[in-house]
Order: C-alpha cells, then sequence, then structure tokens
C-alpha cells in the first residue's frame, strides 16, 4: 500500500467529500418524501395509510380535476425547464457515468424531482425511488463540478449521491452501495467503494435520527417454507419475469401511440391525466405511491380476485402516467405489481401438498422477480428487499425466483428498462471499462495542425511551398482548404514533389485533389475514431467541425495509437 502523503490528502478529501453528498441526498431524499405528503394533505388533508380511506370519499370529479392539473403543471416543467424537454432519471445516470465522465446537469436533477413531486402528489402512478436516484446523483456530480474534479472523481461522488439516495429512501445502505456499482459504475473498483459506503452509511444515519429509518415493509409472520417450494419460487419467478416485460413493452407502447396524435404536448398531457384520472375513480388503490396497498396485501387483508384486478389496473394506471407526460420512476409500480401477483400465487396455492409459507413469503418472492427484471439489477435486488424487509431467510427464495425469472426472459426485452430507454436515444451502455476511457477522451485532444495549401493555387505555387517546408514527408498527404477554411480535398506530398512536367505544373491544384478515405469530426472520441481506422492504411487522417467542415487538424496514427494506450493505461491505473 502507498502510503505516502498525497494518498493521504486525496484519501481525507473524498471521504470528507462522500460524507457531505450523503448528507446532502439523505436530505434531499427526505425532503422529497415530505414534500408529497405536503400535496397529498393539500389536496385530500390526509396523507400515509389515511389517503387511501380518503380517497374513497372523494368526488370523482375532484380527482379527474387534481390529476388534469397535474399533468399540465408537470408538462410545463418538462418543456421550459428540463434540458432535451423530456424527464431525466436513472437511464441519465447510467449514461453520465459510463459515457459521459460523470457529468449530470443539476438542472435537470432538481427540475425532474420537482415535476416528480407534483406528479406523484396529483396521483400518477410512479415510483419515487427513480427520481430520488437521480437528485442525488445530480448532487454528487455538481460537487465535483464546482470543485473541478477528475472524471473518476466525478463519476464516483455521482455513485456517492445513487448510494446514499437509495440508503435513505429504503434504509437500505448495503443495497446502495451494490446499486451504485452493479448499475452505474458497471463494475467494482476499490477506489470507488470507500467513498460510496461512507456516503451510504451517512445517508443511513441521518433517515433513523428523522426516525424515518424503519423497514418498509414488515412481513405479519416469521417466513416459513419448505424446500419443495422453492420450485414455487422458481416458477414465480418465471410469471414474474414475465409481468415485467409485458410491464415495460406497454408502456413503450403506450408512450408510442401518444406519439402517434398531431396535437400539442400540453394537450396530450391533459387528455392522459383525465384518462389516468378515470382509472384512479374507479380504482383508488392505484393512485400515487400504492406502498400502503402493498402492505394491506402483505397482511392478507385483500382477496385473490382484488389482488388481479389490482394487478391489471395497476399496469395500465402506470402506462398511461408515462404516456402522458408524469414524472417518476419505474421502481415502485413493478414493487406493486410484484406484490399484486405474488400474493394472489400464493393465496392460490395454499392448499397444496407440501405448502407451508404463507402468502407475504410470495409477495416478497413476486416483488423480487418483478423489480430485479425492470431495473436489470439481480444483486441490488436481493439485497433491497431483504433490507425493506428485514428478513434474511427470504433472502434465498428471492434469489431464487430474480435468476430464474431474468434467465427465461433475457430475451424478450433488454437488459433492464433503463437499458431499453438509452438504446432508444441511441446511446449504447453496456461498453468495457477501457472503452469507458476512450469514449471520454476528445479526438480533438490528439490532433495538430500541420502545413496546409490553398485551393486557389497552382501545383508549381505547391511545389514552392512544400519546399521551404522540409518536416512534410513524402508520404504524407498534404490537406487543401479553401477560402473560408473548409478542407475540400488532400494531395500526395510526392505526387507534388516529383512533378516537373510545365504543362502540369501550371494545373490547378484542385484538379488532382481526391477525398480522404476517412475524415474525423472533432466532436468525435478517441474510441469512435479507434472504430473508423480498423480497415484504414495510412499516415494521417483529418479532423474537421462536424456542422461547418472547417479544418481542425490531423491525427497521426501514432498520436491515436499513443491515445488508445493511455486509455488502457488510465484503466490499469484505477483499478489498482
Amino acid at each position: 500500500m502507498d502510503f505516502r502523503a498525497n494518498n493521504w490528502r486525496e484519501t481525507a478529501v473524498m471521504v470528507l467529500l462522500a460524507v457531505v453528498v450523503g448528507t446532502v441526498t439523505s436530505y434531499a431524499a427526505l425532503g422529497f418524501l415530505w414534500a408529497i405528503d405536503g400535496l397529498h394533505v393539500l389536496f385530500f388533508d390526509a396523507k400515509g395509510e389515511a389517503l387511501y380511506v380518503q380517497l374513497e370519499e372523494v368526488s370523482g370529479w375532484y380527482l379527474l380535476l387534481i390529476s388534469a392539473i397535474g399533468a399540465f403543471v408537470v408538462r410545463l416543467i418538462v418543456q421550459y425547464w428540463l434540458p432535451e424537454q423530456r424527464n431525466h432519471g436513472p437511464a441519465d445516470v447510467i449514461e453520465a457515468s459510463r459515457l459521459k465522465g460523470g457529468n449530470l446537469s443539476i438542472r435537470a436533477g432538481v427540475g425532474s424531482a420537482v415535476a416528480s413531486i407534483i406528479s406523484i402528489g396529483s396521483g400518477a402512478s410512479v415510483g419515487r425511488y427513480g427520481p430520488a436516484v437521480h437528485l442525488g446523483a445530480s448532487l454528487g456530480s455538481w460537487l465535483a463540478q464546482l470543485l473541478k474534479l477528475t472524471n473518476e472523481r466525478k463519476k464516483n461522488l455521482l455513485a456517492c449521491g445513487v448510494a446514499g439516495a437509495i440508503a435513505a429512501s429504503f434504509s437500505a445502505p448495503l443495497a446502495g452501495v451494490v446499486f451504485a456499482h452493479e448499475v452505474v459504475l458497471g463494475r467494482f473498483g476499490s477506489k470507488s467503494v470507500m467513498p460510496i459506503v461512507i456516503s451510504s452509511v451517512v445517508a443511513t444515519a441521518i433517515v433513523k435520527v428523522h426516525a424515518k429509518g424503519n423497514m418498509i415493509f414488515v412481513l405479519p409472520d416469521p417466513p416459513v417454507f419448505a424446500n419443495l417450494e422453492y420450485f414455487l419460487f422458481a416458477f414465480v419467478g418465471i410469471i414474474g419475469g414475465a409481468l415485467a416485460v409485458v410491464y415495460m413493452f406497454l408502456m413503450v407502447r403506450c408512450n408510442q401511440l401518444m406519439q402517434q396524435y398531431s396535437i400539442s404536448a400540453l394537450t396530450k398531457s391533459l387528455l392522459g391525466g383525465l384518462l389516468l384520472g378515470c382509472i384512479v375513480v374507479i380504482y383508488p388503490q392505484t393512485f400515487g405511491l400504492g406502498e400502503q396497498i402493498i402492505r394491506d396485501a402483505l397482511h392478507y387483508e385483500l382477496t385473490a380476485d382484488v389482488l388481479l384486478t389490482l394487478l391489471f389496473a395497476k399496469l395500465l394506471a402506470t402506462s398511461i402516467s408515462f404516456a402522458a407526460g408524469f414524472s417518476g420512476g419505474v421502481f415502485g409500480p413493478a414493487l406493486f405489481l410484484g406484490a399484486m401477483l405474488g400474493t394472489a400465487f400464493g393465496i392460490g396455492v395454499q392448499g397444496l401438498e407440501g405448502v407451508v409459507a404463507s402468502p407475504s413469503v410470495y409477495t416478497v418472492v413476486g416483488m423480487g422477480a418483478v423489480v430485479s427484471r425492470v431495473i436489470g439489477a439481480p444483486i441490488a435486488t436481493i439485497l433491497i428487499v431483504f433490507e425493506i424487509t428485514g428478513n434474511y431467510s427470504l433472502m434465498t427464495a428471492v434469489m431464487v425466483s430474480v435468476v430464474v425469472g431474468g434467465t427465461v426472459t433475457r430475451e424478450l426485452f433488454n437488459r433492464s428498462y433503463f437499458y431499453h430507454q438509452l438504446r432508444a436515444r441511441g446511446t449504447e451502455p453496456e461498453v468495457s471499462q477501457v472503452q469507458q476511457h476512450l469514449n471520454e477522451l476528445p479526438i480533438s485532444a490528439l490532433a495538430v495542425q500541420p502545413y496546409i495549401l490553398k485551393a486557389e493555387m497552382t501545383l508549381q505555387a505547391a511545389q514552392l511551398e512544400l519546399k521551404f517546408r522540409p518536416f512534410v514527408s513524402s508520404i504524407e498527404e498534404v490537406y487543401v482548404v479553401n477560402k473560408k477554411g473548409q478542407l475540400i480535398g488532400q494531395v500526395h506530398a510526392v505526387r507534388l514533389i516529383n512533378t516537373f512536367e510545365e504543362k502540369a505544373l501550371n494545373q490547378s491544384l484542385t484538379d488532382i485533389l481526391t477525398q480522404p478515405p476517412v475524415v474525423f469530426t472533432k466532436e468525435m472520441s478517441v474510441y469512435c475514431a479507434y472504430l473508423k481506422i480498423k480497415n484504414f492504411k495510412g499516415v494521417s487522417v483529418p479532423v474537421v467541425d462536424g456542422q461547418t467542415r472547417q479544418f481542425v487538424g490531423v491525427i497521426y496514427m501514432s498520436k491515436l495509437v499513443d491515445g488508445c494506450l493511455q486509455g488502457f493505461e488510465k484503466f490499469r491505473t484505477e483499478e489498482r
């Protein structure tokens, strides 16, 4: 181990920053919950478990009005506040960590959080965990950007924000650490573990200070099950994984259908809000987060037919919520769906020989099967289920359902809903760590300014110019630009040097130009450039502005190879 003073200082700084991020993100997560409860009290004079009792007494017209107004306000926030005029969430966190050097917009983080609070407060069937994760990551990234830290430190603080948000939201510090590595960073690194653990522990401690650290779901009786029931848990995993695929497909399809209508975004949001309101009027249990309904299922307060009805109602309500433009996460609805499915299955198998587990065990198993498939994080899901229920003995049952369900349904949809979102935007999330490093290195950083020729020159004038530039190799291409500085072609130096006929010397330079077989744009990363020259044989490649085609410089193949080697060396160093 290196005990040099600068390493100790760096470690101390990262510890301090991790404490700051854990503190800030925990209060952000708590504030998120307090704000949602505040809106529920404002609109319905009730919160928590009393909310769903109150909803039964509220006028249907009032519920319709609240949903429509909520959709309208959220649309305004998305349109005038959020970058790219769209909702942001965990998919953007993954992209920022793996492809953007840990840079995440604080404006998008705060704006998406506000939009999600209003969405959940007005009844949208969305989750609170995704927005909390995105907000925590944005805060961590923002702090790193203010301090002008390296990309690796930015990614670590971003992951600290993720871990802190999950720890504060679930009272699940271990799951926060694993999720930050498994989903966000995509790897476990020795330098990232320490700050992420500290942030997660600090966030958990702060939540407990505010008496919010209790388990979210408490089972009514001790979980007991027979070994033969592992086959039933595996079956729950299969149907839970299939339900997750249906859930993700419906969200995508409903959004596509909404986009087909040639009406304004505000009008679509209003129509979607009204449609959601109609579902809430009929099934108030689909309103908002639905955590109390999951508790009711755990405590056997719902019959099997009610559970299945709510499952289909929640599927529809969630799909319409996202199609209408409401902001929120996909984790909460996945928990709800898994709980309804698992409990109904548990009730149905109670009469079978050898079944000793209560329906609540199948509730938890169902939650794990659906959630794991949606977020694409089997290890983190197993830990989250353990920490939100406080039952270690359930972990093996959940492990079976998670693994079997993911294996069987792997080919039916993307690895997770977040991966689907990224690929729909043309972004590939599954990249190697070396590729991530090379994606962060701009090709313009390797460009040099060579000697260039003007398009109006004759061959003789160009030849004279080259004689005064002895550093130009005869094996090189010489690049030609017009009066605006735009690249128009190239000519091989040896052709200019070996031209002696008077007629040929008086020829215009543009008459003998050829087009470069490969051209880089300055916006490219080293990795993208590497992909373009796999079959290229030459000394150099020109670099231009992607918009104006202004000549920027030239990349020599030796420089590009050095850049790739730097990426490998950086990765090797960071993994120590």
